[in-house]
């Protein structure tokens, strides 16, 4: 090998080295390029979802101050229905006594044998005490059927809520 051999041999090696290095730099500038644009749809998808999370915590938020503010005011709803219970049976409670005390006083009251002349044991009593309490309106006491045996009219065929009877039986009756 002459000189010329070696020397377009060693011309030869360095343009491919030089090619070498030429393509390794331009790949990794490439490479480079494509991570920056990588990691630059990556923070503006952080950002987006960065968004979305605060987003969504104050949603949350929202939701746990109106849950609180419910429950404040399930609680004073609560609260104001037990006094007004306490209020009705306290009212109720007087009209039982007031009628206890009417009782007392009428010397047509009808009694029982205990001498008790209160219908409290009669549920289709405690029905008309508590819807008169309820509609707010003042609970009196029917005592026409008192009038009717009093007068001496119809004795034995009138009965407690001052209908007369008449002898008929309708469907379903138990005493028939």
């Amino acid at each position: 090998m002459d000189t010329g051999q070696i020397v377009l041999i060693i011309v030869v090696a360095v343009v491919v080295i030089a090619a070498i290095i030429i393509a390794l730099m331009v790949g990794r500038k490439k490479r480079a390029e494509a991570n920056r644009q990588r990691a630059l749809d990556l923070r503006e998808k952080a950002d987006q979802e960065a968004v979305s999370a605060h987003q969504a915590k104050v949603e949350s938020a929202q939701a746990e101050a109106a849950a609180v503010q419910a429950e404040a005011e399930a609680n004073r709803l609560r609260r104001e229905a037990e006094r007004d219970s306490a209020k009705a049976k306290e009212a109720s409670g007087r009209v039982e006594e007031h009628l206890r005390h009417a009782d007392k006083l009428d010397p047509d009251a009808n009694t029982r044998g205990n001498g008790s002349s209160r219908d409290a044991d009669v549920p289709e009593h405690d029905a008309r005490v508590q819807n008169a309490e309820h509609d707010g309106h003042r609970l009196t006491r029917d005592r026409s059927h008192r009038e009717a045996a009093n007068d001496g009219a119809g004795q034995g065929n009138t009965v407690r809520d001052g209908s007369v009877r008449d002898g008929s039986v309708r469907d379903g009756d138990r005493n028939a």
